[in-house]
């Protein structure tokens, strides 16, 4: 299977890229340093991305983080924003290499709502530009995109994703950063609580309290997650047996892979070989999805700007 990683073209040596497109069928593919926004402006779309399945609707967005392998169907007359910022364009690329976003409308507290319209307004400013003025250049959007970063960083990083209050312990969130880092370069080998634990400086039962309160729950579970979301990446672009890359991701037994690996993604890794590999040869048959050219997409997105903001002010957008 083919998975694709597509040249972006960013015009003006921009940071960032915008399409708007009717989306049919897309092949699976992922971006090296992209992090990529899905915004549906209209209808409905299926979003698959490692072990996540959304339907998004119209007014929803999701973040897909970079060498995330994913896709997207239309599911009804759709029409879909895809914007993608190349964070190794931005001048904190080292920080945010290491950095895991969770921009979703399905999952969004009640003190995330403003920051989400904050992250739509300035996609949507931004894309109109990108669409409209061909003198666009990335100086005149240092400002925005920093802000955009900056929102996304303090309210929809995974260290915050089940906290449901603004609050971010500084502290805690570079530990948390730290402990995912080791995990993710050394996910081959045996990874114990005690090592991490010596590593902080702290003792077993804080540590395990300090994981419990985390997107993972468990220290055990975010061991699993992050080997189960590199062996995908095998799965999806090697032939190597199933037992062969269980081996090779840190999983002392097949069998615990399966296991592990059907609990998180709710399917085993044969069948998600196969949903990836049913989706390459339907994609590669399907002819359905259009990108728009920039004077219709501008002139689209400067009407939806217009309904946005009416409807905001008169409360039903």
């Amino acid at each position: 299977m083919n998975i694709e990683t597509p040249e972006l073209k960013y015009k003006n040596d921009l940071p960032f890229e915008a399409e708007l497109c009717r989306i049919g069928k897309q092949m699976p593919h992922r971006h090296p340093t992209e992090l990529e926004l899905v915004y549906c402006l209209q209808g409905s779309i299926r979003l698959i991305a490692s072990d996540q399945e959304h339907i998004l609707r119209a007014g929803q967005i999701h973040s897909i983080d970079f060498w995330d392998i994913h896709y997207l169907n239309g599911i009804s007359d759709n029409l879909t924003l895809i914007f993608h910022i190349d964070l190794s364009k931005l001048p904190n690329w080292e920080e945010l290499k290491y950095v895991f976003f969770a921009c979703e409308s399905n999952h969004c507290y009640p003190y995330q709502e403003q920051a989400m319209e904050k992250i739509k307004d300035t996609i949507l400013s931004l894309t109109y530009k990108y669409f409209t003025d061909s003198n666009l250049s990335a100086d005149a959007c240092t400002e925005p995109l920093h802000e955009l970063i900056d929102t996304l960083f303090t309210y929809f990083n995974w260290f915050n994703y089940e906290n449901q209050d603004e609050y971010m312990n500084t502290e805690l969130y570079e530990r948390f950063t730290r402990v995912m880092v080791y995990i993710i370069d050394n996910y081959r080998e045996k990874i114990t609580v005690s090592q991490l634990a010596a590593m902080e400086h702290i003792n077993k039962n804080y540590f395990s309290q300090f994981i419990s309160k985390t997107v993972f729950s468990s220290f055990s579970n975010m061991v699993k997650y992050i080997r189960c979301y590199e062996a995908e990446t095998l799965l999806l672009t090697t032939d190597r047996s199933v037992s062969a890359i269980s081996f090779d991701c840190g999983f002392s037994d097949p069998k615990y892979f399966y296991s592990a690996f059907k609990e998180l993604w709710n399917m085993t890794p044969t069948e998600d070989r196969q949903r990836y590999l049913n989706q390459y040869e339907e994609a590669l048959h399907d002819n359905t999805s259009v990108t728009f050219p920039p004077q219709k997409a501008g002139e689209f997105i400067r009407d939806f700007i217009t309904s946005w903001h009416i409807a905001k002010t008169f409360k039903s957008f």
